[in-house]
Parts: structure tokens; sequence; C-alpha cells
């Protein structure tokens, strides 16, 4: 019975520590946006980038502020239209290719850059089997998120849920995304219609895993307006992006 005890305890043990470890990834990764995000989930639906979409944000972090510049191509390979979408500024360089009906990834290329060293990834989706559910999704890592969520269906559904990919644990969704009600915020002078999305942790955990806020124009194409999350662990400084321009080049 002790013997039977000790491994129980163990387990719940391990468990533990599985869901802190991913709950400081998770809060890490969106932070920084550096990325490697993978969904087999096609609950998303296109929100119709326009070609030639350029999109430029401040982020701050207390009195530091850097500049964002995102642009969107659309591409043809055999019968799928991508969106290949650059994202650059000073500290990461990332092209993100989605398919265009599903906003699944197809690849994800980054370049972080660091005083001491340069890394250059690249991630390839490769044999991804579909999921089935009307408010489930899991995903390979969350850094792109911001991405997916234009295609979120903020008018269908209230509350996704996120898990990860993991072998221990595969029916285990600890993260969820709630769409709150519609707010107009100002940003430069000027209101936008938003929708609120709401990123945080189910149970216990849920209680010190800090809100990530997101808010999208009503406005198709759903472009990101305002993001609000930590700059990097729990307890660092609050990052704040917000909408600077938007035009669409020709």
């Amino acid at each position: 019975m002790r013997e039977l005890l000790a491994e129980i305890g163990i387990k719940r043990g391990y468990e533990m520590k599985s869901k802190i470890m991913l709950l400081l990834f998770v809060t890490y990764s969106i932070a920084l946006g550096a990325s490697d995000l993978v969904s087999a989930e096609t609950l998303f639906a296109d929100p119709d980038i326009p070609q030639g979409e350029t999109i430029t944000y401040v982020s701050r972090v207390g009195d530091k502020a850097l500049t964002v510049v995102e642009k969107v191509v659309i591409k043809r390979e055999g019968e799928k239209e991508l969106y290949e979408i650059t994202s650059r500024s000073k500290p990461l360089d990332r092209t993100i290719v989605l398919e265009k009906d599903s906003m699944t990834i197809v690849s994800v290329h980054t370049v972080r850059k660091y005083q001491e060293v340069t890394i250059d990834s690249f991630l390839t989706v490769l044999d991804e089997k579909e999921q089935f559910g009307s408010d489930k999704i899991k995903l390979a890592d969350f850094t792109i998120m911001n991405y997916l969520f234009r295609g979120f269906p903020f008018e269908k559904l209230e509350k996704l849920k996120i898990g990860s990919y993991r072998e221990e644990q595969k029916d285990d969704y600890p993260f969820n995304v709630t769409c709150k009600k519609r707010e107009t915020i100002e940003i430069n002078g000027r209101a936008v219609e938003c929708y609120k999305l709401e990123l945080g942790m189910d149970g216990f955990w849920g209680r010190f895993f800090p809100k990530t806020n997101m808010w999208y124009s009503v406005e198709s194409p759903n472009y990101l307006v305002r993001y609000k999350g930590q700059s990097g662990r729990p307890g660092s400084p609050k990052r704040v992006v917000e909408l600077e321009s938007y035009t669409v080049l020709k």
C-alpha cells in the first residue's frame, strides 16, 4: 500500500510539474513573440486579408518602445492559396505561411537577434492530422496565436479550449480563449470597434496565470489593434502593443 501511495504521489507531482513548465513556456513565448506555432484545427475562418496589407505596430515595455512592421502577400501553391506574412523588428524577423482558407500553419521561419548571438530556425508542418470538435484546438507552440486569431469565429464561439501536443496528456486542455463583449477603443485619435479576446488558464493555476488580452477590429479583415500581456516570465513587466498605421499597398 505504501508503495502504491508513493507511486500515486510521484505521478501527481510529475503532472503538476508538467503543468507549471507548460504555464511558464506559454507565458514566456507569447510575450516574446518568438515563433514556432502549429495548429491542426480548422475552426478558424479566412479573414480575407488583402494583398499588400502593411501594418505598423509600436510595442512598449515600460518606457522602452520598438517598431514592428508586418506585410502580407498572397501566394498560390498548386490548388492552395497561402498567406505569407512577414514581421520585422529590431530583435526579431519572422516569415509565416498559412493556408488561406483555414488559417492553418504551413511553415514558420524565425530569426532571433540577441546581443550575443543570432538564431535562425525553420519549422515545417508535416503529416498533421485533422482534429474534430467545435470548441477545442491543440497547438504545438503558442507564439503566433495572435495571427491565427484573426480568423477566430468571433460571432459563433464564446470560448475555445487550447491544449498542447504532449504524449502524456492527450485530453488535457488547460488554456482557454474567451471572446468578451465588443469594445470601442481609441487608437491614434480614432475610435475602432473591436472584438476582445482574453487568454487564460483553467482550474487552480488560473488564479496565478496572468491574463493576456487582444483586441481585433470588428471590421474585416479583423486585424490586431491592441495587445496587453506580460513581456516575459510571470512577474515580468507588462507589454502593450498598439496599432500605429494600417495600409494596403497595391
